[in-house]
């Protein structure tokens, strides 16, 4: 007997175990990194359309809230109506314009409590107002973009606090 007719077994194990390996590669760590085409929407004159809902830039400030030593709060209000039937929007984001910094939300992070009225995108139909805390470095000054997704598209709205 041949040396590759007693190894046949043990040689389409290796090639089924290969080819395993590279697409659990390709299923965890290559299709979540593909770019998505989602459609990024400016807002022009400080409003912008997603999800259903009409979004309106109303104020953006820095340090509402108490942050700890070495940062500062922005805040930013947003006023939210929606018409008929909407979907509620994703994670916040606040990035610089002339930076690769980006950051996330830190309402629930910060213990900013929930004033009337005031909420994240909702799904029901009416008015709500949109309160999105973030925290910064000292040295982050602004200009800042920040990015509202819906379903299938992003609202951007230009910060310059």
């Amino acid at each position: 007997m041949t040396w590759w007719r007693t190894q046949r077994f043990a040689l389409v194990a290796l090639v089924v175990a290969a080819a395993a390996a590279i697409a659990v590669h390709v299923w965890f760590d290559v299709l979540p990194a593909a770019p998505k085409s989602t459609q990024v929407q400016d807002a022009e004159e400080g409003r912008a359309e997603v999800a259903g809902q009409t979004l309106r830039l109303d104020s953006a400030r820095w340090d509402e809230f108490e942050a700890p030593a070495g940062s500062r709060t922005l805040s930013i209000r947003i006023d939210a109506r929606a018409e008929g039937e909407s979907a509620g929007c994703g994670m916040f984001t606040l990035a610089e314009t002339d930076g690769a910094r980006v950051w996330t939300n830190a309402r629930s992070v910060l213990d900013v409590p929930y004033d009337e009225g005031e909420s994240g995108c909702q799904k029901e139909s009416g008015s709500s107002v949109i309160l999105a805390v973030f925290l910064l470095p000292d040295d982050a000054d602004g200009p800042f973009v920040l990015d509202i997704p819906g379903t299938d598209e992003i609202a951007r709205f230009p910060i310059e606090p």
